[in-house]
């Protein structure tokens, strides 16, 4: 038996970096018309003037991939998604800032001045 194996690729990608629209769609498994949508939301905002000319921030991925998620295995609306990945994110935020505080908390504590 052969086993042919095809090579990966991989990049880096930083803050400044965009990503086409086509290759967006595929990583997270979104249609073009659903990314026209969450641009109207306002969840993602690409460049360019049409939408198959779009590119959109490489630190868009993480967000859209979790679109993609909502929508394909909870059955979510792209206007469900798009609420549903604002309040994570919210709750994300609270969750730092609650450690901080905690953190804080601890120090203040081990200080003895509380």
């Amino acid at each position: 038996m052969t086993n042919t194996l095809t090579p990966l690729e991989a990049c880096v990608l930083g803050e400044g970096d965009w990503i086409a629209v086509g290759t967006l769609c595929r990583l997270c498994g979104l249609d073009l018309e659903v990314l026209v949508e969450l641009a109207d939301l306002g969840v993602v905002s690409p460049r360019g003037p049409r939408p198959d000319e779009w590119q959109l921030p490489a630190a868009s991925l993480p967000r859209l991939r979790t679109m993609g998620r909502l929508i394909h295995d909870l059955g979510v609306n792209v206007s469900g998604a798009a609420l549903a990945l604002e309040l994570l994110e919210r709750q994300r935020q609270l969750e730092r800032r609650l450690r901080m505080l905690e953190q804080r908390v601890d120090e203040l504590w081990r200080e003895g001045e509380i």
